[in-house]
């Protein structure tokens, strides 16, 4: 022991001429390290490794494991590399790089020719990469409580950054400032994209995530980022829109999007100025949804489409229009097996045309004419008059709501 004793004492004499060498280890093979600053280097690096030396020392000269108190230095350590940018692959190399040097410095003060020597010399290297394991677990766990830790921070910031925009809340300017770090101009122009689900989703959200996952992949801007978060039973994303081209994009990549997903229906607002315009936006997703879910999934509904459900689904003229149009259509219909209502659908499907309609319902063209006639005398509205007709349109559509 006295020889294993003689060597570790030789070692600690040699302290500063250790960390200067393990300091330049880490520079030279250690590209993370190799872009630390000087202060940071001379300033903690190097007293870290230097303690860590001096930590091992009193463990192995008192052949007891590390002390509580030197593991919180080396905890302490991890976190200030966390936060220096140092990965974890690089850190976990920089403490095998301190096992090397260290056994290198054993070797250094030990004559080759004494057998007493080179045994302890031995006998304390083994002892110094049991040390190294034993610390890199500790260093190691740290390491990913703290990123875990920040990626925690970063995530809850990001719901309540979604949560402000959608809502209309005021952003704070702590807020503020953590999106201007990010590449998301909350001031230019942007539009929502909203998938709901079709289905409650309980406590399983693993559909959730996934759709967070393909909406990264799918929803890719030409400039700037996208902000995309899970909100109770629905994914949301804000994607930036610099002109008319870009929200085509948009809308084109929310179908490709929605095509893929299982059991969600999907809404695009259209583009918007401002942190107001993207609770606007997200007004006019959640109605695009809203409008667009009877059709099921697989498909992105944009608010433009279902404009005009949307004005009929909330006038309170809708039941009267539906009474002077549609329903004395259903009513004939049910009392005389008749078709009144699809001839009205496939005439208005078929561009107004009489010919195209007929060969559609497999009848006369002189059949539909017939039909068309009916249609008048039971609602008092012309087909062959443009408002009128356009009136039989919005009852046809009201029959969705009044159901």
């Amino acid at each position: 022991m006295n020889d294993v004793l003689r060597t570790i004492e030789r070692v600690g004499q040699r302290l500063d001429a250790v960390g200067a060498r393990l300091v330049e280890r880490y520079q030279a093979e250690i590209v993370d390290y190799r872009a630390l600053d000087e202060h940071t280097l001379r300033g903690d690096v190097l007293p870290t490794a230097q303690r860590n030396v001096e930590e091992l020392l009193t463990a192995l000269r008192e052949d007891s494991p590390p002390t509580e108190s030197s593991l919180d230095a080396l905890r302490r350590s991890a976190l200030r590399r966390v936060h220096q940018g140092i990965p974890l692959q690089a850190l976990l190399h920089a403490y095998r790089l301190w096992g090397q040097v260290v056994w290198q410095e054993i070797l250094a003060v030990t004559d080759p020719r004494a057998p007493r020597e080179r045994e302890a010399a031995l006998a304390v290297a083994a002892r110094v990469m049991a040390y190294v394991d034993q610390v890199s677990v500790v260093v190691a766990q740290s390491y990913l409580d703290e990123v875990t830790g920040m990626l925690g921070d970063r995530e809850a910031m990001r719901r309540d950054l979604l949560e402000a925009l959608v809502s209309g809340r005021p952003i704070s300017e702590h807020m503020r400032h953590r999106v201007g770090a990010s590449a998301l101009d909350v001031d230019g122009d942007h539009a929502v994209v909203l998938a709901r689900s079709l289905e409650p989703m309980g406590n399983d959200r693993s559909a959730l995530r996934a759709a967070v996952g393909e909406a990264r992949e799918r929803l890719r801007p030409t400039s700037s980022a996208i902000l995309v978060g899970i909100r109770e039973d629905e994914v949301v994303t804000i994607y930036p829109v610099a002109g008319r081209g870009d929200y085509a994009v948009l809308v084109e990549q929310a179908g490709e999007w929605a095509a893929g997903l299982d059991g969600f229906a999907v809404g695009v607002g259209r583009a918007h100025h401002g942190t107001e315009g993207i609770a606007a936006s997200y007004a006019e997703a959640e109605e695009a949804v809203r409008l667009g879910a009877a059709t099921g999934g697989g498909k992105a509904s944009t608010f433009s489409e279902v404009l005009l459900d949307h004005l009929l689904s909330s006038s309170p003229h809708l039941a009267t229009l539906h009474h002077e149009t549609i329903a004395p259509l259903h009513a004939y219909d049910r009392a005389r097996d008749a078709q009144l209502v699809r001839t009205l659908r496939v005439y208005f499907e078929h561009g107004f045309n009489v010919a195209r309609s007929a060969a559609r319902l497999g009848v006369r063209p002189n059949t539909v004419v017939y039909r068309l006639r009916r249609i008048h005398e039971l609602t008092g509205h012309d087909p062959s008059d443009p408002d009128q007709l356009l009136l039989l349109l919005l009852g046809m559509k009201s029959d969705r709501w009044t159901s």
